[in-house]
């Protein structure tokens, strides 16, 4: 192609390429069917118990892992429900894809231990209380995991705005 670009070597045509940031979360519901969401001080919305994936480790290991720093709860990551694209924003330089899991249901009574210094709060939430507290992008993201959790299909939904 006469508008390709050209590079003098590999090295310098991966260092052309997008970076993605990837994170994975968690969808862990009680039997009422609140979902669990928790709160940094660092952020204005409400989010999915999760982080960013570790050099080393896959998505499904980010979000058992996660679980147990962020809550003190032990549980193998389940059932991959959605995989969320976010394009480039103000927020965010780079797009970034974020795995939600299915973690599972834990009775509303589990002593939940947030990190000091990273989490302010936690909360059982029905959905229309999470989905207005998650903010857009995470929202996208509950009903999508919430549907794949219903039928057993996995969801890939672009978020029409950032929220890593």
């Amino acid at each position: 192609m006469a508008d390709a670009p050209e590079f003098a070597s590999r090295e310098d045509w991966l260092n052309s390429l997008h970076r993605v940031f990837a994170a994975a979360g968690c969808l862990i519901t009680d039997p009422e069917g609140r979902v669990l969401i928790v709160k940094a001080g660092y952020r204005d919305d409400w989010q999915f118990v999760g982080g960013t994936v570790d050099l080393g480790e896959n998505a499904q290991q980010c979000a058992t892992r996660e679980l147990h720093e962020e809550t003190g709860l032990h549980r193998e990551a389940g059932d991959l429900l959605v995989v969320a694209w976010t394009h480039p924003s103000g927020e965010l330089g780079h797009p970034a894809c974020h795995f939600l899991f299915d973690l599972g249901v834990f009775p509303a009574d589990t002593p939940i231990v947030l990190p000091e210094g990273e989490l302010d709060a936690y909360r059982w939430a029905t959905v229309p209380e999470a989905l207005a507290l998650l903010g857009p992008a995470r929202a996208l993201r509950l009903e999508a995991g919430l549907a794949a959790r219903a039928d057993g299909r996995a969801r890939v939904v672009t978020a029409p705005n950032s929220g890593f």
